[in-house]
């Protein structure tokens, strides 16, 4: 009889690697919980063969490359300790930054364009597992006040064959479960204007890219252009007129805070960026009332200086 394979039994595990490449070999101690798993096991250049042999048909193809591209989301939730990193911190890591932990304070990551982490991604389905390799990617953070906040994570990394064996171990116990993102749990300012918010995202912007050369294989992160989205309800001009901000091409600062303080310690979590402009306004209607969604670029103020997000 075949084998059952089913949805709800997809797992994730990631871990740091050492050496680029290098299979870091997660365990059951390192899975993730995520949702909407997308993954193309066997991505690559494929060339067809064109001669001409005096007769008709296909000739076959000649694969050129092969390495894996992966999607999923994961539930943003702190680890309970304000000193004290998320357990899926790694996949911060391997989207190009670093973190700095302060004693009884915070964990704070900022941007790394050099020496950047990888890690190495086990995907399993049933008994079937991919192990990916050389991993690196980018994220969006995903805010509603009618749904989880998410992160979504999209990577890349080199090919291993698959191989029949599970990943034993596994235990979500100690993971905490997310906050709501409401009128009472949420805070977002931009230009230093409080907004009422229905919906807020981030974008690193960062695509990933294979690079296959003579004598070098790497998944590479070359380019990044963060940006950011607010759907607020439309207050009223003199609090803020955002056509004619976004007009003037003025910046300010972003600012995002999802916890209460005291309250959701070791749970709260905070992403700042100093200097963003409004690079579009659009309004929409929703229950009867006006909305405005305001697009932000992320504007650096200098290398690496784009924006930091925090636990604490």
């Amino acid at each position: 009889m075949a084998i059952l394979l089913r949805e709800q039994e997809q797992l994730i595990a990631v871990k740091l690697e050492d050496t680029y490449a290098t299979d870091s070999e997660p365990t059951g101690a390192e899975a993730v919980m995520v949702q909407d798993i997308t993954i193309n096991a066997l991505e690559g250049d494929v060339a067809e063969r064109n001669n001409y042999v005096g007769f008709l048909g296909n000739q076959g193809t000649v694969r050129l490359n092969t390495w894996c591209s992966l999607d999923f989301a994961i539930e943003l939730s702190g680890s309970g300790e304000v000193d004290e990193e998320p357990y899926y911190a790694d996949l911060y890591k391997i989207c190009g930054h670093s973190v700095l932990v302060t004693e009884d304070e915070d964990c704070v990551y900022s941007i790394a364009d050099e020496d950047q982490d990888s890690a190495t991604i086990y995907y399993l389905v049933g008994v079937h597992r991919h192990a990916l390799r050389g991993v690196r990617g980018t994220l969006t953070l995903e805010c509603s006040t009618r749904a989880i906040t998410r992160w979504r994570f999209r990577g890349a990394g080199l090919y291993t064959p698959p191989v029949a064996s599970g990943l034993s171990g596994v235990n979500f116990g100690s993971v905490n479960k997310p906050l709501p993102w409401t009128q009472e749990t949420a805070t977002v300012t931009l230009h230093g204007v409080t907004l009422n918010a229905a919906t807020f995202s981030f974008e690193q912007g960062q695509p990933p890219e294979y690079l296959a050369l003579t004598g070098q294989e790497e998944v590479i992160l070359p380019a990044r252009s963060g940006t950011a989205a607010i759907r607020c309800r439309e207050a009223e001009l003199a609090t803020a007129n955002w056509f004619e901000i976004s007009r003037a091409g003025t910046t300010g600062a972003l600012a995002m805070q999802h916890g209460i303080d005291v309250t959701h310690e070791g749970r709260i979590f905070e992403f700042d960026a100093p200097n963003v402009d409004v690079s579009n306004v659009a309004r929409s209607f929703e229950q009867g009332i006006a909305y405005l969604t305001l697009t932000c670029g992320i504007i650096p103020t200098g290398k690496g200086l784009d924006y930091t997000f925090t636990h604490r």
